[in-house]
């Protein structure tokens, strides 16, 4: 056989001739196939029954041929695909451990399914316990969520006889304007709130509210209250003037304090100190806070507040329809923390004329959680600078006096409606001063039109704080709602709650007796005209006519409807402890988690311990197997890289005939059993090769060929068969078992020397099998090498 018969293509008789003939022409035309291929490249890849049994990666192989004509080497690498066996075996792995722990899991329902006897028990296992499985994850998933809510509660519990500091107490008149204010008022040529209301009133509906401009009559309607005239005021000291003075206001202050048991009463500006303070609506407002040292046995606080309501006046000159509060008699109280701005707007007791109203405290500390519970925080001032005087910190504080600062970067002034500086060198927002004076901006002088000049001056200030207005407004409607990110609530606070109860006071009989009294005489407030009546009345009581002075005072109601008196009592020292609790906290998320699970699926810490096992033994199994995996690649491709060197060359490497074979198991789907049994009996390879021939067959049964390319394969067989020519006529390898590689000169007739060969009974095998080692041999040593390869 030439070589010719290799490289002619074949065609569909030649394959059914050679089908037919014998198990070596099957060889011939596997290799014919080939050969064509490895003339343009000699890449190639080899796969054996050691590669497919442990599913290695194929070392990189080098090839050299050699050709007659030169000694030029062509060495090309080439990869063996990889099946992803690996992977089945690993998989293989899990599936065993995993039946394993089925098998002895404390699990519930688990060993069930594997010990089920037949398909339809195990179904029935398997779907109850997938159902109480998802059961168990969906209560799990509504605690989750519920946790992730981070709710709490605030569970009360009484501290009996607790030291707790005393509040301070905030004290405004409802009315704002005094009597001695409308005086100066008159003495400076100003309008009174209520006038200067009506006429800006009159200003925007002319410039904004008949010409359709909504929004900017709203935003100028911010102006008609007393705030927007008390902005249109120069400073302080003159708004101050028109309010009621403190002095005034609380005629009387007495504190009650304990030295050791014994009650002690003292006047308030002797154990204590007045803060004062101008609010948008009430004006003057004067807050008192005893010493930090009396705060704790502080039991009591009386007041007397003195209204001195406007008399002779038949129009309210700082009432306004837009706003009830204005229209009240009376005062208003706040009781808050000492040292903190009080909250006048939201936290404020009015009191009535002519009554004394008795205010029982409880004290309460708040203990709050810190995010994502709550919104306290440690790391905050302990003080903020307010009308240019120094407040503890508060929540409260902290809001308005951000709100205040966003205004004053923003719009380049300041609102009355928050607490403000004024030696900070900013306007107010809602300043109209032009609109205060009388003679100026007048609604009469508007509907005249006489003076041209004053209409448009008042026109461009209404503009001008149009847009401070507006600004503001959008400041103000931004921080509106919801909590301010830089204003945070301390993590322990001191509240108070309030039970008042009310009666008439003073009494008739007590009326003349308070007015004559010392204090009253030295204080001078009750010695005005107006006070005359009652002093007619005690005349005629010390004269000895007490019915006509019974008569006098019960037709003058001037001391109820300008009095009234106010007693904050402390009855006990019991506190009150508010603290946030989380409604699910982490433990009891895992305690619960875990009643659900043993309920639903009997999971315990055993079984979790269980688990943890079953993951270590999967991965050092796996990572066992790929170790080996990677052992045998390297040693066979330390192997390969041996006999490649020398495949197809002349490079003697002296290279056992069992270590050779034994390292590359042929492929035996390829091997005709003929040429099995033509090998010499007495060499190791005869043996070897039947041995691995027959445990091949006996395992081709249960598993597919894994083998798909016999390139590889065809190769070794044509380097087997030169090297069982090459040690025939060689007795050097016969006796000693390992090639020599020396150039012996062949002899004619002599081509394969068995002591069997019954394989070769018909002269066309016989014939076959000549012309392969011819051919084999020519090609080896004749081939030509490809340039291009």
């Amino acid at each position: 056989m030439s070589r010719d018969f290799f490289n002619k293509p074949m065609d569909s008789n030649d394959e059914i001739s050679f089908q037919t003939s014998a198990d070596l022409c099957h060889l011939c035309q596997l290799l014919r196939r080939d050969l064509a291929k490895m003339n343009q490249c000699t890449q190639f890849s080899g796969r054996n029954i050691k590669a497919a049994v442990h599913n290695p990666v194929p070392p990189r192989s080098r090839v050299s041929i050699a050709s007659n004509n030169s000694q030029k080497v062509t060495s090309v690498p080439h990869t063996v695909p990889y099946d992803g066996q690996g992977n089945e075996k690993i998989a293989q792995i899990i599936c065993d451990e995993l039946r394993r722990f089925c098998e002895n899991t404390t699990i519930r329902g688990l060993p069930r399914i594997v010990r089920a006897h037949n398909r339809s028990l195990r179904l029935l296992w398997s779907t109850l316990v997938c159902i109480l499985a998802l059961g168990c994850f969906i209560c799990t998933f509504f605690l989750a969520r519920q946790y992730l809510e981070y709710n709490v509660i605030h569970p009360p519990r009484v501290l009996r006889h607790t030291s707790s500091p005393f509040p301070a107490v905030t004290v405004c008149n409802l009315r704002p304007i005094s009597p001695d204010g409308m005086r100066y008022m008159k003495a400076k040529g100003w309008k009174t709130p209520r006038q200067f209301v009506q006429d800006f009133a009159y200003y925007a509906q002319h410039l904004y509210f008949e010409k359709k401009r909504f929004a900017e009559y709203s935003a100028a309607s911010a102006a008609f209250s007393l705030a927007g005239f008390l902005e249109s005021l120069s400073d302080d000291k003159e708004r101050r003037k028109l309010g009621y003075q403190n002095d005034k206001l609380v005629t009387k202050c007495q504190m009650t304090y304990l030295n050791g048991s014994k009650p002690v009463a003292a006047r308030c500006d002797t154990r204590g100190r007045w803060r004062e303070f101008i609010h948008p609506q009430y004006l003057n407002c004067a807050t008192f806070e005893p010493f930090p040292e009396l705060r704790a046995t502080t039991t009591s606080i009386e007041m007397y507040v003195y209204l001195d309501e406007l008399a002779n006046y038949a129009f309210c000159p700082d009432c306004f329809s837009t706003e009830v509060k204005s229209q009240l008699s009376g005062a208003l109280i706040v009781i808050h923390a000492a040292d903190c701005l009080p909250n006048v707007n939201d936290k404020s007791i009015n009191l009535k004329p002519g009554s004394l109203t008795e205010i029982r405290l409880s004290t309460v500390e708040n203990v709050q959680k810190m995010p994502p519970y709550g919104r306290c925080s440690h790391e905050l001032p302990k003080s903020l600078q307010l009308y240019d005087t120094e407040y503890a910190y508060s929540e409260y504080a902290c809001r308005e006096s951000t709100i205040q600062n966003n205004i004053i970067q923003r719009c380049g002034c300041y609102s009355m409606e928050y607490p403000y500086n004024e030696k900070a060198g900013y306007e107010p927002c809602g300043r109209l001063p032009r609109f205060v004076n009388l003679s100026m901006c007048s609604a009469t002088g508007l509907r005249s039109q006489n003076d041209p000049k004053d209409i448009e001056a008042c026109t461009r200030e209404t503009e001008s704080f149009l847009k401070r207005i507006m600004c503001k407004r959008t400041v103000t409607e931004s921080s509106f709602h919801g909590a301010l990110s830089a204003c945070t609530m301390p993590c322990a606070f001191y509240s108070y709650e309030a039970e008042q109860s009310t009666s008439s006071w003073p009494t008739k009989a007590w009326q003349l007796i308070f007015l004559n009294s010392s204090y009253n005489r030295r204080l001078g407030v009750f010695q005005g005209p107006e006070f005359d009546v009652y002093r007619q009345a005690q005349h005629l009581a010390e004269s000895g006519n007490e019915t006509a002075a019974i008569q006098i005072l019960e037709n003058v109601n001037l001391l109820e409807r300008n009095l009234l008196a106010v007693l904050i009592n402390r009855p006990n020292f019991d506190v009150r402890k508010v603290e946030e609790k989380e409604v699910l906290s982490l433990t009891s998320l895992m305690s619960q988690t875990g009643g659900l699970f043993s309920i639903w699926m009997g999971l315990s810490m055993i079984s979790l311990g269980e688990i943890f096992e079953f993951i270590m033994r999967c991965y050092s199994k796996a990572r066992n197997a790929r170790r080996n995996r990677r052992a045998s690649v390297g040693q066979r491709k330390a192997n390969n890289s041996s006999v490649d060197g020398h495949l197809l060359g002349d490079r003697p490497i002296p290279v056992s005939v069992h270590q050779k074979l034994s390292n590359e198991v042929l492929d035996q789907t390829v091997i005709p059993t003929s040429i099995l049994r033509s090998v010499l009996p007495s060499t190791e390879c005869h043996s070897l090769l039947m041995q691995t021939h027959i445990s091949h067959h006996q395992s081709a049964e249960s598993s597919a060929p894994c083998l798909t390319h016999l390139h590889g394969n065809h190769l070794l067989w044509i380097n087997f068969l030169l090297y069982m020519k090459h040690v025939q006529n060689c007795c050097q390898c016969i006796h000693s078992g390992f090639a020599c590689f020396k150039r012996h000169t062949q002899l004619n007739g002599q081509v394969l020397r068995s002591q069997s060969l019954a394989e070769f009974h018909s002269p066309m095998a016989r014939r076959s099998g000549v012309n392969l080692l011819e051919t084999s041999v020519d090609f080896a040593n004749h081939q030509p090498a490809d340039d291009s390869s």
